[in-house]
């Protein structure tokens, strides 16, 4: 049966994100979260006997990145890789020091995964600042989570946008170019950038790309801050259990699974959480 499966997985304060495609079970992964002995990477091999196609990295932050030493692993490493260059040691110094090591094993890491790109059957869209651009229009503090790669997925009718760790001033940068609002508009699913924080949150989304049926935010079980001007009329909203939802969060939901499928040339789909 053609199905597509995103899933958000519950990693803590990170981003961890599945696009699994059947029948042929192409797995796109983005980003390495993880979170108290789970990762993903170990969950899709050991529970699905599944292994990412093609990892992509958002930006080189260390919630996005944590399960780094386990993509190497060659019980569980990824077939290929995709991300963009930085000025490493500039990256080191501007993370906590609890986490350089992190970021020191994914810059040695990273070239013993082959780079490529996305070779499935749905389309997939990578939009960006480079860092250097970032840099220059976003300044030196916050360039690497605004040059987080932003990725258009549209498999069959369903289109998905994900975002990394943009800050409202780049997605609104991205937002008013030509190119990426068409391609973006009306999206069904937005899974919205910087944890749903404050920091990222726009509402030209929904005045120019269209609202998405449904967002939803990977957040810290701790963290009280999502916006709350995503749940208040951001999306369509569409019922799970009989009951109205606009927005999803792993901190109150787990890990995030949606179902896609047509049936009858009609989109369908289902959630569940686990």
């Amino acid at each position: 049966m053609d199905k597509l499966e995103l899933i958000v997985f519950n990693v803590g304060h990170g981003l961890s994100v599945a696009l699994i495609e059947y029948p042929n079970k192409y797995v796109t992964l983005i980003d390495l979260g993880a979170d108290s002995g789970f990762t993903p990477l170990k969950y899709l091999k050991l529970q699905r006997k599944l292994y990412p196609d093609i990892l992509y990295i958002t930006h080189p932050h260390a919630d996005h990145i944590y399960d780094i030493k386990t993509a190497l692993d060659v019980n569980f490493k990824p077939a290929s890789i995709n991300f963009q260059d930085y000025d490493w040691e500039d990256v080191a110094n501007k993370e906590k020091k609890e986490y350089k090591d992190i970021i020191n094993a994914y810059v040695k890491g990273k070239g013993s995964i082959p780079f490529s790109s996305y070779k499935g059957e749905a389309k997939l869209n990578c939009w960006r600042y480079t860092p250097e651009n970032a840099k220059k229009a976003f300044g030196e503090t916050n360039y690497i989570n605004n040059s987080s790669y932003f990725f258009i997925y549209t498999w069959q009718s369903f289109k998905l946008a994900i975002a990394g760790d943009q800050h409202k001033e780049a997605l609104e940068g991205l937002i008013n170019t030509d190119a990426f609002a068409a391609e973006a508009k009306d999206s069904y699913i937005f899974i919205v950038p910087h944890h749903g924080h404050a920091s990222g949150f726009t509402r030209l989304w929904p005045t120019k790309i269209g609202k998405p049926y449904i967002t939803i935010a990977s957040v810290d079980e701790l963290d009280p801050h999502v916006d709350p001007g995503y749940s208040n009329n951001y999306s369509k909203g569409i019922k799970i259990s009989n009951e109205d939802k606009y927005l999803l969060t792993t901190r109150d939901k787990g890990n995030i699974s949606v179902e896609m499928w047509h049936e009858n040339e009609r989109p369908n789909w289902s959630f569940k959480y686990f």
